[in-house]
């Protein structure tokens, strides 16, 4: 085992400076760079293709997930090569085992080389080492490319690492590297795997558009529901032809008061409303705030042609509004609702008056 350096070289690093600037690499979290790495491994093994593999991940931990996966691809593959923090629990016969020093960069990269008769492939990441609070969400600067020309330099790359590591295994990786050099891609293989990368980025996009889809239903929901809270929180009662009931119950903020103006409004025009009583008995405090609304709520109510009557101002709140300087004078208060409701028949020209008895 080499000495940990700080200068050990990135594979990374060094095949992005042979694809840029033609090549741009792209942000992939971990989820995605499982999700290509298994797209091109199914490759593999759904087709049974003699081939090459070196694979290497941040932690050990993720080997023991992959375990049944690399048991399939040694069963196929001349040389599956595996570069890891730890140990990888697949048996020594049936891969060969790179732990790499601490300080290594490889530790920190994301990378699958794919070497078959057919078509090569490299997948390479390199953290971006940012706090996430899933793993999966990690996110990684990412090249993928299918160049000869770039695989066989990170195989110039790979293979001298294998030496330093593991001498007594580098010289089986330098007779597979032999069997399958990088090529371009030629048969059906190429057009599967672009196929699979095409079918689940559509699944995602079919998946995002539900989830949008979800989304503005319950968006939908949400606005009918504040509606009904709305309505329920200002709640306008026809008591006769042409006068309106608005009892006001707990404490009033800007939002609401701007939903008791509005339903107000809409309930005297579509009931074309000659007379609207406000009763705030159930309001437990009027302050500045809560009696210029009122006001503004009087005042818009007058623009419609309809009285207005206040009801429900008890001792206190009289006190409480002649202390804020709050002029009601030229608006028509009563004490009581059922004050209020007869003056309401007033101003339509009515009375209440005992029944006669016959």
């Amino acid at each position: 085992m080499p000495n940990d350096s700080n200068r050990l070289p990135s594979l990374y690093h060094s095949i992005r400076e042979i694809v840029a600037p033609d090549v741009e690499p792209f942000m992939a979290t971990k989820t995605t760079l499982v999700d290509l790495s298994h797209t091109l491994e199914d490759c593999i093994l759904r087709n049974q293709l003699p081939s090459v593999i070196f694979t290497g991940f941040q932690e050990s931990s993720h080997w023991r997930a992959e375990t049944q996966r690399y048991l399939e691809l040694a069963n196929i593959a001349t040389a599956v090569c595996i570069f890891a923090g730890g140990t990888p629990p697949v048996p020594e016969e049936r891969h060969i085992a790179v732990t790499l020093a601490p300080s290594d960069p490889l530790r920190q990269e994301w990378f699958l080389l794919v070497l078959t008769e057919w078509f090569c492939a490299l997948l390479c990441g390199l953290d971006n080492q940012l706090p996430v609070a899933e793993e999966g969400d990690r996110s990684f600067e990412t090249l993928l490319t299918f160049q000869p020309e770039v695989i066989d330099k990170a195989l110039d790359f790979l293979i001298p690492t294998v030496h330093r590591y593991r001498p007594d295994r580098a010289a089986e990786l330098e007779q597979a590297r032999q069997r399958f050099p990088p090529r371009d891609p030629t048969g059906p293989f190429f057009t599967q795997i672009m196929s699979e990368i095409v079918s689940h980025m559509q699944r995602r996009n079919d998946r995002q558009r539900q989830l949008l889809l979800e989304l503005q239903a319950l968006n939908e929901r949400q606005r009918t529901l504040e509606d009904t809270i709305a309505q329920l929180a200002a709640p306008v009662v026809p008591l006769f032809e042409g006068v309106l009931l608005l009892p006001l119950i707990g404490n009033i903020d800007s939002r609401r008061a701007q939903q008791i103006m509005e339903y107000l409004l809409t309930n005297i025009a579509d009931r074309a409303a000659d007379v609207v009583i406000i009763d705030i008995t159930g309001v437990p405090i009027v302050d500045t705030a809560v009696a210029n609304y009122l006001l503004q709520t009087i005042r818009a109510a007058r623009l419609l042609g309809t009285h207005v009557i206040v009801t429900g101002i008890r001792a206190p709140i009289a006190q409480t509004l002649v202390n804020l300087g709050i002029d009601l004078g030229d608006i028509i208060t009563r004490n009581t609702l059922r004050e209020g409701i007869a003056a309401a028949l007033a101003v339509l020209g009515y009375e209440i008056r005992p029944k006669t008895s016959i």
